[in-house]
């Protein structure tokens, strides 16, 4: 018998089954991840309110939760160790659009804006934080507008290039979302989307299936937390709406005009386990987190992140 769940978000199914117990938590209310049986989409259960999600993006959230486990320290705190990835990301935006409007949903403070503006870039940012919004217009003089895409009524067809970092995950009407992406996209313009993918992953389904009680004590919590491992410490709340694959975003794309038209996988290593590694049994897994690095990176093979770069379906 089928387990009851809302309907999919991406496909309308109804029905769903058990994919992670218990893996955030606010407020008393605890949230699983359920798997759509129809197009395997993962998704939270029971969904929150668009008001209660929110108010999940408060400073503190800037301050302590914003990279999950990932990256230790705050938004600000940790911009010069995004200037990597920003540059790389910015080397495959120039390689299709070398300059333009861009538009970034879900820019935070907009440390990214400021990068793409100093690029030759004319940029505007969206997000629902207004502490993000108002920080980003005082540090860096930026055009960022507070709230949901949805809500601040940008000009059709205004923008060249639309980038979407780490923030569908983050959005409760995925497919609403990016057909407003493309009434905004120009008809030769470039949307740029980089999502989670980790726990539809190879590795995490063998990762679950590990005897991880021998780490209890051994390995610092924020990592079991970071690896969805281990939920019996501090839970963060359901930041993350839906996880992806490649094949649901590929469907999630195709519903709202876009196609795919370039991949790229990555895996980032928890900052605080390459920098700290306490002991044999982080420095094993600290190993290990390298060479799937290598291989995701060598490969293009299921990472832990995956960017892909859309056109609409008439400029394929």
């Amino acid at each position: 018998m089928n387990d009851p769940a809302p309907a999919c978000r991406l496909c309308g199914g109804t029905a769903s089954r058990l994919y992670l117990a218990r893996v955030y938590a606010i407020g008393g209310q605890s949230y699983d991840l359920r798997q759509c049986r129809d197009c395997r989409l993962v998704f939270v259960h029971p969904f929150p309110q668009v008001e209660t999600l929110r108010g999940l993006y408060s400073e503190n959230y800037f301050h302590s939760d914003f990279a999950c486990g990932i990256r230790a320290g705050s938004y600000l705190e940790t911009e010069r160790s995004r200037v990597e990835e920003y540059r790389e990301i910015l080397q495959e935006i120039q390689r299709r659009k070398p300059r333009g409007r861009l538009l970034e949903v879900g820019c935070a403070a907009g440390s990214f804006l400021n990068y793409a503006r100093r690029a030759g870039f004319e940029v505007t940012g969206v997000d629902i934080s207004t502490w993000a919004a108002r920080t980003g217009q005082e540090q860096f003089s930026l055009d960022i507008r507070a709230g949901r895409l949805q809500e601040v009524k940008l000009p059709d067809r205004r923008f060249d290039v639309v980038f979407l970092g780490d923030l569908l995950e983050h959005e409760p009407e995925p497919v609403t979302f990016l057909q407003e992406v493309f009434r905004m996209l120009t008809d030769d313009g470039l949307v740029v989307i980089k999502v989670p993918v980790y726990v539809n992953s190879f590795y995490y389904l063998l990762f679950r299936r590990l005897p991880w009680q021998w780490t209890l004590g051994k390995l610092d919590h924020r990592l079991l937390q970071a690896l969805k491992i281990h939920q019996d410490e501090v839970r963060l709340p359901p930041y993350h709406l839906f996880e992806f694959s490649p094949r649901t975003l590929a469907r999630l794309c195709r519903r709202a005009g876009l196609k795919i038209v370039a991949r790229q996988n990555s895996l980032l290593i928890p900052e605080f386990l390459s920098r700290h590694p306490k002991g044999w049994s982080e420095k094993l897994v600290l190993r290990g987190f390298r060479l799937l690095k290598f291989l995701v990176a060598t490969f293009n093979v299921h990472g832990g992140h995956v960017m892909v770069l859309a056109v609409k379906e008439a400029a394929a």
